[in-house]
Order: structure tokens, then C-alpha cells, then sequence
């Protein structure tokens, strides 16, 4: 009977964890701009998302300045029930095409992926951190030791603005 009672309480808490991962980008639709001085700044990076084809997809429009030009991209992002994670999707306008790997770590989601870029081999990570409803960290790493360590490549703040 004990064991009985265990095994159910285990199961419930591994559902409860799984819906809890399903429910993380709960927060994600909208336009969200990058914020300066504490205000959402429209003529920097912003994203637009949207619902995809069930409640845990979500379409991202993306439209990035940066210093000496601009990029416009689409990137996909669900719940991938097989792997319990969270893989996204990256197409842009100058031609990339990326597929990152979702891992949890410290109870934020975290997508992964391999470069190679004229030589520079580096394991790259970035996670889009909730701090409120409504203000997200967007945090880029890379570490050249397989994950062990990381160096920052770039922190930015978001807040929803629709």
C-alpha cells in the first residue's frame, strides 16, 4: 500500500513538473521591444509572437537593429512532448537557417546549438529569462569547452509593449 501511495505521488509531481515546462512560455504573446534607459526603444529589436498550431507554439516575428544594419527573421518555437523541451527554429533574410536544441537549466529553458564560423568552433546557448509578465532577460553565451564554462556574448532586456 505505501509503495502504492509513492509511485502515485512520484507520478503526480513528474506531471506537475511536465506541465509546468509546457506552461514556461505561457507569457510569450505579444510585441516585446528591447529596452534602453528603462523604456521600451521600437526602433531597436523587436519581436512580435504569436500562437502557433496549438497552445504551446508560438511564431516569432523578429525585426533586429544593429549598428550598420538590420535583419528580419521568423523562428519557431513548441513544446516537443517527445523530448519534454522546448527546440526552436531560426530563419532570417540573409539566409540562416538554425536548429537549437532546448535544455533546462536552473529552471529557466535554454536552446543550444554548434558553430563553426570561419574556423571559431564554440557551443552556443540563449535563453529569454521572464523577470515580470511583461520584462524578459535575452541572454547569449558560448563556451569553446563543451558547456563547462561560458562567456558572455551579449545581455539584453525586452518588455511587452502590446
Amino acid at each position: 500500500m505505501m509503495r502504492c501511495i509513492v509511485v502515485m505521488v512520484l507520478a503526480a509531481t513528474l506531471a506537475n513538473a511536465q506541465t509546468d515546462d509546457r506552461r514556461y512560455f505561457d507569457f510569450w504573446e505579444g510585441a516585446w521591444a528591447q529596452e534602453v534607459d528603462g523604456k521600451p526603444d521600437t526602433s531597436k529589436t523587436m519581436f512580435w509572437v504569436t500562437r502557433g498550431v496549438n497552445s504551446n507554439t508560438f511564431m516569432e516575428d523578429w525585426r533586429m537593429v544593429f549598428d550598420g544594419g538590420s535583419l528580419r527573421a521568423t523562428g519557431v518555437r513548441a513544446w516537443d512532448d517527445s523530448t519534454k523541451s522546448w527546440p526552436y527554429v531560426w530563419i532570417s533574410d540573409a539566409g540562416h537557417y538554425q536548429q537549437w536544441e532546448g535544455r533546462k537549466v536552473d529552471g529557466n529553458w535554454y536552446i543550444y546549438r554548434r558553430f563553426n564560423i570561419n574556423g571559431d568552433k564554440y557551443l552556443s546557448r540563449q535563453a529569454w529569462i521572464p523577470e515580470s509578465p511583461t520584462r524578459l532577460m535575452r541572454i547569449s553565451e558560448k563556451s569553446y569547452d563543451d558547456g563547462k564554462t561560458w562567456e558572455l556574448r551579449f545581455k539584453a532586456y525586452y518588455l511587452k509593449v502590446e
